[in-house]
């Protein structure tokens, strides 16, 4: 009878940033590699396997040498590209898009360097897996998916080799890891090797042990290597063999029929994840939303005006953005000066794809000039929203006008006047210069709608009109308490969006913490502290402060007359220890189950007062 075999897979994980800044990183990465070159000199069955194209590029600026020397073993086969991603992010917050351009920019620097295009795709250490991502690997080629957390402790599956069907019905091979973590220790090298032989002979199939030293880097040693040769030659109950994951999915692949099948999530571990440097998380949606928008600008003018398309830009902004999709770093748990590095990195971003933005936009724009007061051009990438409203701020001359009341009206290029609404604008100018207008906009889906703004003197005429969506707004205290889901019916069984304290004493992954539910107190206000400082023909915007202790939410709440929303915009003033701060909605909907967006599609959740990640 054949005898199973124990995969040994050699790797090195290495957090580009967690406890350290990304220059740590690097130079952990260029001396890992370069140890690992050595021993792969010296060992001549060792392979060595490592992913994440961010580090490999790295290398390759700062040590070429290195760079080459490595290329080369990876074509003899001693250098396994693993996985294929950019890095290893985390798999519940970013955006679908996201996840797709770690996977599309990491294989191509994979596939351009190395030839390599790997089928077996991991994420060891990300906290929790979506249960949209079967699709995305599976459409992206992948055969199996390696993972680590959630362990047995977090969540129970019937085999460490199972089939996960997405909430598509897709469906990919995926391990568990389940001898160890993905590294090893410097002392615990043979307790693995045991455990793998045990486990070998128990299941009757191949099994893989992997490790190296890892997190901070490391990689294999020759002290384990000596371990590892001397326990090959006393064992012979099964075959061990210095393996990669792609032989090890070659090996596994025949049990693929008989793996129990785990539907939808991996789901959960490190609850605080979800919330935890909430700054990154708002940042990496933004970023994300400002990225995809000049990218179809800009593809939009390089199409219908025949310009530049500025690719080698793109392929800069991307790798800027995902680096921060990192599992330590968007999830919250890495340390300040890393959040600090991560926030100017988005501003990086954003800087450069509002140049991008502006250069798509002047090149479709060139040779057409046509002599407006005020021009107004509305450019729109959102296939989805064509009516929404419209914000902007302008002078409304070369000078200010020292005398007389002036005001805007706003009109389409063949005239029509199109109603707009004069607010407050960001400048406090204590003269008649700077104008803030609203209006709706009716949009194409993707492309541009254009106005006029001219200028008239005397006094604004706004009135008000009612909200679309109808609700009250309690006067005494600022917030909603009915809001009309149409034939009368009501939505709310309490006031929305009331600002709660909630205790939290857990750390920033909220390790063993599954809900924060013991209220300490909710933030209060006076019925002078609630007034509306909008109103008009567009939207009316009423403004309420609320205090605890020492903190303080100032919370805008915004009803459209042709819109059925109701939007809120909170300054939050946040200096409570210990404490989170949660928003209650409180509705009449008694299900037992709510309908969530995920990367990748759309799942149910329990309502059970826990914490989810959607």
């Amino acid at each position: 009878m054949r005898k199973p075999t124990v995969h040994l897979i050699c790797n090195a994980h290495l957090d580009p940033v967690w406890q350290w800044r990304w220059e740590e990183g690097c130079a952990e990465a260029i001396a890992t590699f370069g140890n690992a070159v050595d021993l792969l000199s010296e060992h001549k069955d060792l392979v060595f396997n490592h992913n994440e194209a961010v580090l490999y590029q790295w290398v390759e600026h700062y040590d070429p040498k290195l760079f080459t020397q490595i290329q080369k073993l990876a074509k003899a086969g001693r250098w396994c590209i693993s996985g294929g991603w950019y890095l290893q992010p985390d798999v519940n917050i970013p955006g679908t898009e996201s996840l797709i351009r770690q996977i599309l920019v990491g294989r191509k620097f994979f596939r351009e360097h190395f030839g390599a295009e790997p089928e077996v795709a991991y994420n060891f250490d990300s906290f929790g897996h979506g249960g949209g991502l079967p699709q995305i690997l599976r459409m992206a080629g992948y055969k199996m998916y390696i993972h680590t957390r959630p362990e047995e402790k977090d969540l129970k599956l019937p085999s460490d080799l199972y089939r996960w069907r997405g909430v598509d019905g897709s469906q990919i091979l995926a391990y568990r890891i389940s001898i160890g973590y993905y590294h090893s220790e410097h002392d615990n090298i043979e307790e693995k090797l045991s455990e793998g032989t045990e486990t070998a002979l128990k299941l009757n199939r191949d099994v893989p042990v992997f490790w190296g030293i890892g997190n901070h880097g490391g990689g294999a040693t020759r002290d384990a290597l000596s371990m590892i040769d001397s326990f090959m030659r006393k064992e012979r109950r099964v075959k061990i063999v210095h393996s990669t994951t792609e032989k090890l999915y070659g090996a596994l692949k025949k049990y693929a029929k008989a793996a129990p099948i785990i539907e939808g999530d991996l789901q959960r571990v490190f609850t605080g994840c979800y919330t935890s440097l909430s700054r990154l998380k708002r940042r990496a949606q933004r970023s994300l939303a400002e990225v995809v928008q000049a990218e179809t600008l800009s593809a939009w003018a390089w199409w219908l005006s025949k310009g530049r398309y500025p690719a080698a830009d793109f392929d800069q902004v991307w790798r800027d953005h995902l680096f921060n999709d990192f599992h330590d770093i968007l999830p919250g748990s890495s340390v300040e000066p890393a959040e600090l590095d991560a926030l100017d990195q988005y501003g990086k971003v954003s800087e450069t794809v509002r140049r991008l933005r502006l250069s798509a936009i002047s090149s479709f724009n060139a040779g057409k000039p046509r002599r407006l007061y005020i021009p107004v051009p509305v450019w729109n990438t959102n296939p989805s929203c064509a009516s929404v409203p419209v914000e902007l701020e302008c002078m409304i001359d070369l000078r200010p006008k020292w005398t007389g009341e002036w005001h805007l009206r706003l009109h389409s290029l063949d005239g029509a006047e199109i109603p707009c609404q004069e607010e407050q604008p960001e400048s406090l100018m204590p003269f008649n210069w700077r104008k803030k207008i609203v209006f709706m906009g009716d949009l194409p889906q993707v492309g541009a709608s254009r106005y006029e703004l001219r200028i008239h003197e005397g006094a604004k005429q706004q009135a008000t009109s009612p909200a679309l969506l109808r609700h009250t707004i309690d006067r005494q205290r600022g917030l909603i308490t009915s809001l009309d889901a149409g034939g009368g019916r009501e939505c709310l069984a309490g006031a929305l969006l009331q600002p709660l304290v909630v205790e939290d004493d857990g750390d920033s992954w909220g390790a063993d913490r599954w809900s924060y539910r013991t209220v300490v107190g909710s933030f209060q206000s006076r019925p002078e502290q609630h007034f509306v400082i909008e109103s008009g023909p567009i939207r009316t915007v009423t403004q309420s402060d609320f205090f605890y202790h020492h903190s303080r939410i100032v919370i805008n709440t915004i009803s459209y007359a042709s819109w059925p929303v109701v939007e809120y915009r909170l300054r939050i003033t946040w200096a409570e220890p210990r404490k989170r701060l949660k928003l209650s909605i409180p509705t009449v909907f008694r299900n037992d189950a709510i309908f969530c967006e995920v990367p990748g599609g759309s799942i149910h959740r329990p309502a059970d007062g826990e914490e989810h990640v959607h």
